[in-house]
């Protein structure tokens, strides 16, 4: 019973063991005023032909905030819907704002791809296409500027955020719609699958370890209370599947000892009045179930 517990353990999901302690569930809420928010200078070099973005943002008052920019418009969002832009261009500006419904107060998700093969510019919200637009052929994302988070730029008035933010990320691949679509299926607390690992250049953890201007405060998410929860589940679902083997194991060894005392009486029957040597009883003993099949079918 040991060994087969064991090897239940072998068998839980591998997201109990990798994703769960290289990831962060602490999420940000940046005060409503200019002077609150997270700048810094990236290393962009990887997603320049290639990059998807993607957070959770609620939204808490009315304004047109501006959860991340990066380079003074290169990429560039705000909370309303009303501006996805990319390489400072305003196609897309006020034709989206329909899709943001998302009341004041709860979390939504939100992506955005591109690539330079593709030169389409994609925006999901909770894992739903909702808008694209096409990019001129051959440019590619600049390099060497800031990334904002919580406003356009450092004491911008306009767009400050005054917000909550979780898990931005920012991958140097362009997401299928599919892969966008499972980094929300579960909710705020949807892990970043093993396969994006290595695609993911800016990652949360480490956005939190950045300096802050302003008030900008960490706060719990809960996602680490519900991903313990969510382990023992599944232990206990492997260990109450054991047990239920285990059972059925038992029964099967039970008919075994069955029909093998059955075949012992129908040797003791035909063997009875005759003389057997130790050799030849050995010799019987060590017949496999094919060989005992035979001799009792001749």
């Amino acid at each position: 019973m040991f060994m087969l517990l064991l090897a239940a353990l072998c068998v839980l999901p591998e997201s109990s063991n990798a994703e769960t302690t290289t990831q962060s569930f602490t999420a940000l809420r940046f005060n409503f005023d200019s002077s609150s928010y997270i700048s810094y200078y990236p290393d962009m070099s990887p997603m320049r032909q290639s990059f998807s973005v993607c957070l959770w943002i609620k939204k808490l008052r009315p304004g047109n905030g501006a959860p991340f920019t990066y380079r003074y418009g290169e990429i560039f969002m705000t909370d309303t819907g009303y501006h996805n832009q990319l390489f400072e261009s305003d196609s897309l500006n006020g034709q989206l704002t329909s899709k943001f419904s998302t009341p004041y107060g709860s979390w939504y998700f939100y992506c955005s791809t591109w690539s330079l093969a593709s030169r389409t510019f994609r925006i999901y919200h909770n894992g739903e296409l909702i808008g694209t637009q096409t990019t001129p052929s051959g440019r590619t994302l600049e390099a060497g500027g800031p990334l904002v988070l919580g406003n356009y730029l450092p004491n911008f008035f306009w767009h400050r955020f005054g917000g909550e933010m979780y898990n931005l990320n920012m991958f140097s691949r362009e997401l299928t719609a599919s892969e966008v679509a499972s980094l929300s299926e579960n909710g705020l607390c949807t892990l970043i699958p093993e396969s994006l690992e290595d695609y993911r250049k800016i990652k949360w953890e480490e956005i939190l370890k950045l300096s802050r201007s302003g008030t900008v405060q960490d706060f719990d998410t809960g996602c680490e209370l519900l991903q313990e929860l969510s382990l023992n589940r599944t232990l206990e679902e492997v260990l109450d599947n054991t047990k239920i083997e285990l059972e059925k194991t038992k029964i099967e060894l039970e008919e075994t000892k069955a029909d093998l005392m059955n075949v012992w009486d129908i040797i003791n029957s035909r063997l009875f009045g005759m003389r057997i040597t130790d050799k030849q009883i050995k010799l019987i003993k060590e017949l496999d179930d094919e060989e005992i099949e035979t001799c009792l079918d001749s």
